[in-house]
Formats: C-alpha cells, structure tokens, sequence
C-alpha cells in the first residue's frame, strides 16, 4: 500500500460536485503535485487531505491509517498556505516553536529543534525578528520551517510560492525542492503553474473538472499528453488539422504532403485528426534527423531573451518555433519565406 492511499474521493458543496472519484497513490518521499487551472478541484483536495474538508464519500489512508474521521491536528501533517500564516506578533524562532509548543514538547528540545529548523532554511541569524520585517521569500521559509518542525509524516503546500515575484520563485521553488529530497518527507504539492510543477515533481496529477485528466512523471506530461486539455494546458503547442490517408501506417497528409507518424491512428481513412507539435521540435531551415520539411512564412517574431519565439504561417496554419538567441544571429524579419524541418515522430496525435 502507497504511503498516502486516496481513494475514489468525491466532494461536493450544495449541488456543485467540485471533485469527482478522484484517485491517487503516493509513494514514501514522493513529491506529487497538483496541476491545473482555478476552480479544477486541486486545493478542496488538499484541504480534504489535511482534514479542512470531509468528503462526501471516498477514502482518504496515511500511512496505512484511515484519517477520514480525524481532526487535523491528529494527522500528523504540516501544511503551508499561500499566505505564509505566520503569527505577527510572534518572533521567527515563536513561529517555529509554536507547534512544538502545542504538543508539549521540552523548552530545551524546542530550542534546539528551532535552531536547527532555522539552519535548515539558511535564516539562523533572524530568530528574533518579527514577521514584517521579513521579506515575502524569507516568510515563506519561516512558514516551511515551522510545518516542518513538528516532523510531519505527510507535507502539504498550498500554492505557497504564488505570492512572490519571478525571480524569488524559481529560487526558493529549487530550495523547497532540496529540503524535501534531504528530509525524504512525502509531499503534495498544488499549483496552477506548469513551470514549477515540471521543475519540482516526481510525479504530476494534471485535473480538469475535478478529475485526474493525467497522472505522469513531468517527461511523460509534457511529451506524451494523453487529453486535448493536457496537452494544451501543460507547455506551448501548434495545432494542426491533418486527414487520415492510412491508420495502420500512421500516414496522413498535412497541407500538401503526406507523412508517416511513428503509431497507429484510431481513426478511419478520411477522418480529420488534429496534430500537435511543441516549439522546440520545430527548426528553420533543413536540420539533421527531420523527415519532414514544410515551407512557411514568417508571421510573428517574439524576443524572450534566451530564446526567440517564431510563429510561421504554414498552408493558412500557424507553427510555433523556439529557437536559443544568439547575438551574431539576428532573428528573421516578418514575411520571409522559409523551409521548416520536423521529425514526424515529434507530432502528438490529440484524442477526443
């Protein structure tokens, strides 16, 4: 049995039903997060976890134990909230201390365990600071520290990195992700970003609806969705409309060519499928390995700093193409005509 065992959960509020037989395994030391947009079902899941919620019928085990019926306070969670939660009138090391204190801990095992909490979070030196003399990064790290001290066996996090500007973000995100791989602590985690869920995750749960659409590691989401909203929800991808020549070939035409794809196609001969193509698969001019070269016209050109983002008009159909920036190479003007080059392999055939 996995450590946290979630089971055919439902939740509904009124006649709004907001989770629908949701279903989840995770692993001792697994980090899991919940991907999708507002409104999904992503956070009641949470809070059903963390016991803020009771389900209107499912299961929900922690380490072999069913919680469904215990009170918060009885799971031996630590969770941390999108914003932070930490007491103001409190110091950073009270913060700490204060689930410890809450159990009864020792004054000379609670100190120890803040010091150490505190090391673990690299502010050692800011014990005795209050909450808004903090940053917002610093906070959330106080707000990390004091879920953890009390050594839960299960971690929750709450959009906990929302709040905070771009560049805090992508750092504290690798530091959240370090101490959970150092503490080997189980963790949930939920976002709406696809960034910092491909970037931290073990495994993702894509939901649409209230409902797991994909469960997947970040390289099976991103390269192999198996819905129309994952693969649009999950990463940057051109759409094509192309015709069934042969499904058992996997041959379709594509404007005016037809291509061999690397599979099947569950769809008869003269059956419209959609193709979809992420931008990195994409290249200007021919390149070694690709199969397919398409003639385009470029429309669009999108500097992002590292990478130039390029939009080509191939047959009326627009085609997204990254490409690395480099200064002794400006990008192409708009209207230029140009040959694209692609792998059929690299085409994802998008289900109903």
């Amino acid at each position: 049995m996995a450590f946290l065992e979630i089971s055919h959960l439902d939740k509904s509020f009124g006649a709004n039903r907001v989770v629908k037989d949701f279903n989840l395994s995770v692993e001792q030391g697994e980090f899991v997060s919940l991907l999708g947009p507002s409104g999904c079902g992503k956070t009641t899941v949470l809070r059903m976890v963390a016991g803020f919620e009771t389900p209107s019928s499912g299961n929900i085990a922690i380490d072999g134990r069913d919680v469904v019926n215990l009170r918060p306070n009885q799971r031996n969670i630590g969770m941390v909230f999108q914003a932070y939660a930490l007491f103001p009138n409190l110091t950073v090391a009270q913060n700490v201390a204060f689930g410890l204190k809450v159990a009864g801990r020792a004054k000379a095992e609670t100190a120890a365990r803040v010091t150490e909490m505190l090391a673990l979070i690299g502010l050692p030196d800011l014990a005795d600071r209050y909450p808004f003399q903090l940053s917002g990064g610093q906070q959330q790290r106080v707000a990390l520290a004091r879920a953890l001290a009390v050594q839960p066996h299960l971690l929750l996090l709450d959009e906990p990195l929302s709040a905070l500007d771009a560049k805090i973000r992508a750092s504290l995100r690798t530091e959240i992700r370090e101490i959970q791989q150092r503490l080997g602590i189980t963790t949930v985690f939920v976002t709406h970003d696809q960034e910092e869920a491909l970037s931290m995750s073990d495994r993702i749960v894509v939901m649409n609806g209230g409902m797991a659409d994909q469960i997947g590691t970040p390289f099976e989401i991103y390269n192999r969705p198996r819905t129309r909203f994952v693969a649009g929800f999950v990463g940057t991808l051109s759409r094509f409309e192309a015709v069934v020549k042969d499904p058992a070939k996997g041959a379709v035409s594509l404007g005016k060519q037809t291509i061999t794809l690397d599979q099947q196609i569950d769809a008869a001969a003269g059956a419209r499928v959609t193709l979809a193509l992420r931008p990195e698969a994409a290249h200007l001019g021919r390149f070694n390995g690709c199969d397919v070269i398409l003639p385009g016209k470029i429309a669009e050109v999108h500097f992002m700093g590292s990478v130039i983002r390029i939009k080509a008009d191939v047959d009326g159909q627009l085609m997204s193409l990254d490409t690395f920036n480099r200064a002794e190479t400006p990008p192409p003007r708009i209207g230029t005509e140009v040959e694209i080059s692609l792998a059929a392999r690299d085409f994802i055939v998008l289900s109903a």
